[in-house]
């Protein structure tokens, strides 16, 4: 009998997000590893044991906790999620594709969560009609999403190109992004969250808050890029002084390791399993110490 699922991250409630939708990413790893692709299933039910063992072992996580993961490995999780009414979400779209395009037609055959991701690429540089077909099945989606009350959380990634990696991260990526933001919104894509890489200087997170802020329902939410926990603490000083944060959505910073030393079987599964717990518990930390600095509002004014 399936639970009564609570609402799903309401307006002003915080998000923190395990995502653990990775595929092209475990597969290329099996293949260099040299462990067959039928485990990575596996991966994935470690994960959601690990995300309903910080549900039962955290209250913020019971209350605010989701979790993200495709039905490509992870159908029978997802309906297992679904079926003891926790926030669990899906993505939409083919792993790793540029041009968008869905993990399954029809789309919503894949959508068999409570929200929805999609990742979106962008550079200045991509030809106007390209951006402009990847917004308009965008938009498609957004339609979908409406219609059956799923909240879209839109990743948009700027991938580097010729930039010195320096350069490109303390000036070149967050105008790109900005500028994106208020592209989206001129065509009327209004996703309920902008999932967006983070940033450790204070002008760049303004920059961005600004232009998600130029709609007044969506919020920001950190990824992780398998970011060390260190960096991933600075992003986080930098995220809570938005006005527009709600959260992170963190995945292979907490769960890959483990879970690629259990594939090697350097960990037991249920060492693996804690360590993941004992990590997604720790980003909760880290956000929330970030809130309560006193001086982390930024002056919007500047």
């Amino acid at each position: 009998m399936e639970s009564a699922p609570r609402p799903v991250m309401p307006a002003g409630a915080p998000v923190y997000m395990l995502a653990v939708d990775h595929r092209w990413q475990w597969e290329d790893w099996c293949d260099n590893a040299g462990v067959e692709h039928a485990r990575i299933p596996g991966v994935k039910t470690l994960a959601a044991d690990a995300f309903l063992d910080a549900c039962a072992q955290d209250a913020r996580i019971a209350s605010h906790g989701a979790l993200l993961i495709d039905a490509l490995y992870a159908t029978p999780q997802v309906d297992r999620l679904m079926a003891v009414g926790a926030t669990v979400g899906t993505p939409a779209e083919w792993p790793g594709a540029h041009p968008l395009r869905w993990q399954s037609e029809p789309m919503g055959d894949a959508l068999t969560g409570r929200f929805v991701k999609v990742l979106a690429r962008h550079r200045p540089e991509f030809a106007a009609s390209s951006v402009r077909e990847q917004i308009d099945r965008l938009l498609d989606l957004q339609a979908w999403c409406r219609d059956h009350a799923q909240p879209l959380v839109l990743e948009v990634v700027v991938p580097r190109a010729t930039e010195p990696e320096a350069e490109f991260e303390a000036t070149g990526r967050v105008p790109i992004m900005a500028g994106y933001i208020r592209r989206a919104y001129a065509a009327g894509l209004v996703p309920d969250y902008w999932k967006l890489e983070g940033t450790t200087d204070a002008a760049a997170a303004t920059l961005v808050d600004r232009a998600i802020a130029e709609h007044p329902s969506p919020r920001f939410l950190v990824l992780g890029k398998a970011a060390g926990m260190d960096l991933v603490e600075r992003w986080f000083a930098a995220a809570t002084s938005m006005t527009t944060a709600a959260g992170f959505a963190i995945g292979r910073t907490v769960y890959f390791e483990p879970a690629t030393r259990w594939l090697c079987g350097e960990l037991t599964r249920d060492a693996a399993r804690a360590q993941m717990t004992a990590m997604y518990r720790r980003l909760v930390d880290l956000w929330e110490a970030a809130l309560a600095r006193p001086e982390r509002r930024i002056d919007r004014t500047a």
